[in-house]
């Protein structure tokens, strides 16, 4: 009847959640400067979507280019090692049976595409959920171009991170991933030599990376952009 109609053409947006945390807001040089707002559009199921996310990710990176040789790829084993009969050994009409030593293997790994397919909307409404997911652990900090545009020093980047709540001083480093609105130069060159540091930007965010950080750094450009490219549903 009408009823399970209306039910049915409800369910799209019931699947979308609202979500809104406060994040503590810091500038390049550590001095605390309040909270931001972040509301981001989620998943009702996040868990469910976060996980089909990272299979994604994890299985478009297989190259899938492994690849062995059956007993009629490998070179030799066309003469019958010895006479059918009389030996009193075993039967043998190749040298290169998967049996013996030397021989082709028995349903070995062929060049695979193991690429998945996952929708646009999926994809963004997985990303965000994660990123929603992590906020109690996240902080964000004014844009870092300024503060590098004239140096690209991996002691500058570290100097920046141990101004910033994030553990960089304990025995056991944290595993931080600096997310920022596009790639620059200097940022990407004093970042890629650190330990356990991350650097993502909108183009290359990953939902694989998001959740296993222990520590999310946003910058506010980077954050404008999630709530254009995520915004949350309307009220």
């Amino acid at each position: 009847g009408a009823a399970p109609l209306a039910r049915r053409a409800a369910a799209p947006a019931a699947r979308v959640a609202m979500a809104t945390a406060q994040v503590a807001h810091y500038s390049a040089d550590g001095t605390a400067l309040g909270e931001v707002a972040v509301s981001l559009r989620t998943s009702a199921k996040p868990m469910y979507v976060v996980h089909r996310k990272v299979v994604n990710e994890l299985a478009n990176r297989r190259q899938g280019t492994v690849s062995v040789k059956t007993r009629s790829e490998v070179s030799g084993g066309g003469r019958k090692p010895y006479k059918q009969k009389g030996t009193g050994r075993a039967r043998r009409g190749s040298s290169r049976s998967p049996l013996l030593v030397g021989g082709g293997k028995c349903f070995g790994p062929k060049p695979k595409d193991w690429s998945m397919k996952m929708n646009k909307k999926e994809r963004r409404v997985a990303t965000s959920s994660a990123i929603m997911g992590v906020l109690p652990r996240a902080i964000v900090v004014d844009d870092l171009e300024p503060t590098f545009a004239a140096t690209s020093k991996t002691s500058a980047m570290m100097a920046v991170l141990r101004k910033l709540p994030l553990g960089m001083d304990e025995r056991k480093k944290p595993k931080v991933v600096l997310i920022a609105k596009e790639a620059h130069e200097n940022v990407a060159l004093s970042a890629r030599n650190i330990a356990g540091l991350t650097l993502l930007t909108m183009s290359t965010i990953n939902v694989h990376d998001i959740v296993g950080a222990t520590k999310l750094v946003i910058t506010k450009s980077a954050l404008e952009a999630m709530h254009e490219r995520y915004p949350a549903p309307a009220a």
